[in-house]
């Protein structure tokens, strides 16, 4: 039996459709794949490759726009529908390589593939996972690969992937490892999308590492999502993240500009049921010397 995780929301208010364009405030271009929310709500949308933007709701909202590279911005909607995003100074601690091998590697994590995963309501939100700093780490310092298993019903639907460090103040995921969107294409079906991230150089933080996967709200990875668990068809967006149940709460939930985590809940089906379990994006990493 396949299960899903499904987040919709139904209400039953008047709306209007909100349109509008992101773009940068200095150079005036725009913004592709930019998350917004309507602010204290689970509605949003992303911006398309030329920042253009819709989402239905009523107009005496306020909207949220967030992406990697530019300022966190909450805006009232505005008659000539452009929203400018302020560039965001982004410091990068400088990390020196000496005599980098990549002789031997070391894989960190369990994830594989399974019958649940994360159906993408029609809202953006990153799903991520912790993975703690161990002292066996220093003769593999630095993380070479990532791997993602997704579901899609399509070909060619997109992700953004996100590396934080964690932050042991907040106890949640913290400053980004990376001042640039990497972008994931995937394959139709259940596959283990493996991204090499060596590039970056990113060294293992002692704070521990946050991997996450970002949904984007955009035609191109809309689709009809069917079930006989609804009364009618649904548009979603691909790919859906496939999930494992574990015991250990190192999963993340990034929804309106704040982080939440994941707690245990009971199951009330499958293998598991009966147990209090977490779930967890299904993601593995790879480190290297």
């Amino acid at each position: 039996m396949k299960n899903h995780i499904l987040l919709f929301l139904f209400t039953i208010s008047a709306t209007a459709q909100i349109k509008g364009v992101v773009r940068d405030s200095i150079t005036k271009e725009p913004i592709a794949y930019v998350s917004i929310w309507i602010e204290n709500k689970i509605i949003g949308a992303s911006s398309e490759i030329d920042g253009t933007f819709d989402i239905n709701s009523s107009l005496d909202v306020k909207l949220q726009f967030s992406i990697l590279g530019y300022k966190n911005k909450v805006a009232k909607i505005n008659k000539e529908g452009l929203y400018y995003l302020v560039p965001e100074d982004f410091t990068i601690e400088e990390v020196i390589i000496n005599n980098k091998k990549n002789s031997k590697s070391i894989k960190i994590g369990h994830s594989n593939k399974s019958n649940v995963s994360h159906l993408q309501g029609k809202y953006p939100q990153i799903l991520a996972k912790k993975f703690e700093y161990d002292s066996i780490y220093k003769a593999t310092p630095f993380l070479k690969e990532i791997e993602v298993f997704t579901k899609s019903p399509i070909e060619g639907a997109i992700f953004k992937l996100r590396i934080l460090e964690f932050d042991s103040i907040k106890q949640l995921p913290g400053k980004s490892l990376i001042s640039e969107d990497v972008i994931v294409k995937v394959k139709k079906g259940q596959k283990k999308n493996v991204i090499n991230v060596s590039q970056y150089n990113i060294e293992f933080p002692k704070k521990g590492i946050v991997v996450g996967v970002e949904n984007i709200i955009v035609d191109s990875n809309k689709y009809l999502y069917s079930t006989k668990a609804m009364p009618q068809d649904v548009y979603s967006y691909a790919p859906a993240v496939v999930l494992n149940y574990v015991d250990d709460i190192k999963s993340y939930m990034f929804l309106n500009l704040k982080w939440l985590i994941r707690e245990k809940h009971t199951l009330s089906y499958g293998k598991h049921k009966g147990q209090k379990k977490v779930i967890e994006p299904a993601i593995n990493i790879t480190l290297t010397n």
